[in-house]
């Protein structure tokens, strides 16, 4: 089966590895908090339990940018020149999956303090600060 001849298809895979691209910049945050001292985060579960809602969040809107910016033939942003085929429209699907997450993790990060990827510092409790 060609991919090339089914859109649909096509733009299944392109939205896949777009997801892919975002949960890998995700779970880069997550295993950078779970190496951190700051916090008494230890495990990737307790991660996703703790910032379920500001990755939500995150996720929505890399996609609603997936969305807008993807093939819109009235942007012409060029894509088609540097992806002749399946499998370069894969590969750069799943980068800018990553780059678009990494870039509004940032954003977020000034405009919404909390919808980051950034655990706060979690105090230890049985040595509160003096």
């Amino acid at each position: 089966m060609n991919l090339e001849a089914h859109p649909a298809m096509h733009w299944i895979f392109e939205f896949a590895f777009y997801n892919v691209g975002l949960l890998a910049n995700v779970l880069g945050g997550a295993f950078a908090s779970i190496q951190s001292k700051a916090n008494g985060i230890h495990t990737v579960t307790t991660y996703f339990r703790l910032r379920w809602i500001p990755l939500a969040v995150r996720w929505c809107i890399c996609v609603f940018m997936f969305l807008i910016l993807w093939q819109n033939p009235s942007l012409n942003l060029g894509f088609e020149k540097i992806m002749p085929n399946l499998a370069a429209h894969i590969g750069v699907a799943g980068a800018l999956g990553y780059l678009s997450d990494a870039v509004w993790d940032r954003l977020l990060g000034i405009i919404a303090p909390g919808i980051h990827k950034t655990l706060p510092a979690v105090p230890d409790a049985a040595n509160p600060p003096s």
